[in-house]
């Protein structure tokens, strides 16, 4: 899972941003949000501009150069600037850290622009393993000893190039972290229903088509489960497939007419639909970003959405939210709640002197300032 990860020089992020997502706190209560020391399920909060959506684009910045989604995702990034404009530096600065089982990779790089990679560098257990500076670079995983960096195109990013042209010791201790890795980079996701239903990461062929209602319908029992998700947080829709004459799309049951669902949607039931399509494909993720995940729900959907996706043991999401109903320890945790503002982001547990306990309110807490330094 992602433990940590700090950018620098990047959109409205000037200074060094810091996301630590480890923890040692000991709460009694919503355990499953945390596993192995890292906190699994988070909600962000923060004012409007504070930064929530660049810190989601910033995390997935990863997957532009090390996966084959960089064509999208490099166009999704560069629709508006890239480093800070406030600042004289071009250089923008990444570095995560991911802990699998009881192992670290740390991969720090600097990018001018979204695509290419200046330099980077992969720390396995404080071991360096790949080096790839404008001067040098050198490989330090078993397997990769042939390899030929004369074929190496720097346009590419050496990381993806010794992924895809060699044959790692599988036996080897650092290179399964380093296959393990990559497998979770290749299978992280962002999206948001805001402005449109957009998402950019690993892409499955059921989401392939740009219609989503089709996507369903090409899922096997996409509209069974359609309609039990939905009855589930009581939307009592009757669903069944028909073909428009230009496709297999979902058509509604209301008394004894048969009409296409396109029409019926609210913002909320198709944002909750966009939803349902990626959830349906949930064990082909790693890791999900959700960008302001209940613009358009009631606040108990919003809460039956967090408690589905906490509900998944194999799967990181981080949401990010303006619904401060959602903000309590009957849902989540004093160290699963972050607080983005100015330039700085700490769970509340970090942002208060007081014990936080299961008895606290952090909702009355947080609109009192309690969190706020």
């Amino acid at each position: 899972m992602l433990a940590e990860f700090k950018v620098r020089n990047y959109k409205n992020f000037r200074d060094e941003l810091h996301l630590s997502l480890e923890t040692a706190k000991n709460y009694e209560f919503n355990q499953k949000a945390v596993y192995n020391g890292i906190v699994k399920d988070s909600v962000i909060v923060g004012y409007n501009a504070s930064g929530k959506t660049n810190l989601g684009r910033a995390i997935m910045d990863i997957i532009i150069h090390l996966t084959d989604k960089s064509e999208k995702s490099a166009n999704e990034q560069s629709n508006i600037f890239y480093s800070n404009l406030y600042s004289q530096e071009d250089i923008v600065s990444f570095v995560y850290k991911f802990k699998f089982a009881s192992s670290l990779l740390e991969y720090a790089y600097e990018k001018k622009t979204p695509r290419h990679v200046i330099r980077e560098s992969i720390k396995i257990n404080g071991k360096k393993v790949i080096i790839n500076n404008e001067d040098s670079c050198s490989v330090n995983l078993k397997g990769s000893e042939t390899l030929n960096l004369e074929h190496w195109d720097k346009s590419i990013s050496l990381v993806k190039y010794i992924y895809a042209n060699t044959v790692l010791d599988k036996e080897d201790k650092e290179c399964q972290v380093f296959l393990e890795f990559m497998k979770f980079v290749n299978q992280m996701l962002w999206f948001t229903s805001t402005e449109g239903l957009r998402a950019f990461g690993f892409l499955c062929s059921a989401s392939a088509s740009g219609n989503m209602l089709e996507d369903i319908c090409n899922l096997e029992n996409g509209i069974e489960n359609l309609e039990l998700f939905l009855h589930e947080v009581n939307l009592p829709f009757t669903l069944l497939e028909k073909d428009n004459g230009e496709g297999k799309t979902i058509y509604c049951k209301m008394g004894n007419k048969e009409v296409a669902f396109a029409p019926l949607l609210s913002s909320g039931t198709r944002a909750l639909v966009f939803l349902y399509l990626w959830y349906m494909q949930k064990d082909s993720f790693s890791f999900i970003f959700i960008d302001e995940f209940d613009a358009f729900y009631h606040t108990d959907l919003s809460i039956r959405v967090i408690q589905k996706l906490m509900a998944e043991k194999n799967l990181q999401v981080i949401f990010t939210s303006h619904n401060t109903d959602i903000i309590s320890n009957e849902l989540l945790r004093p160290d699963c709640y972050f607080l983005l503002d100015d330039n700085t982001i700490q769970p509340f547990c970090n942002l208060t002197d007081k014990s936080l306990r299961e008895a606290h309110n952090l909702q009355k807490m947080y609109k009192a300032g309690a969190f706020h330094e």
